[in-house]
């Protein structure tokens, strides 16, 4: 899937956890008057094309998110780590095609069908 945006992953997946009708109440810790949580939370999320994490997108972010120039997608700070490390773009799906095309080649490969 590519993102074609202004540079923001926008409308790709949404998260949405809902504990209005909740009762339980966090109690402030050693004196700290700590908020309770959000009732409502509510944000965009887009999965990294390298290794499938849901990234939640911080609206308050101030960094860039990284794209990926091999595959054009945006991926998650971690992949974005290896690759200024020098490791090279290999989206998920292609992981999944070199484990399946290497699983194949073993000699010791036991098929079984139903």
């Amino acid at each position: 899937m590519l993102i074609l945006t202004d540079n923001e992953p926008r409308g790709l997946g949404y998260l949405e956890i809902d504990q209005r009708a909740s009762s339980i109440k966090v109690a402030p810790q050693r004196g700290h008057d700590l908020p309770v949580g959000r009732p409502l939370f509510e944000a965009d999320t887009y999965t990294c094309s390298h290794c499938q994490y849901v990234v939640i997108l911080n609206p308050d972010r101030k960094r860039e998110r990284y794209k990926c120039k091999g595959c054009s997608h945006h991926i998650c700070d971690n992949c974005a780590a290896k690759m200024a490390a020098g490791a090279a773009c290999k989206t998920y799906a292609q992981f999944i095609y070199e484990q399946q095309e290497a699983e194949s080649r073993r000699s010791d490969s036991l098929i079984i069908l139903p």
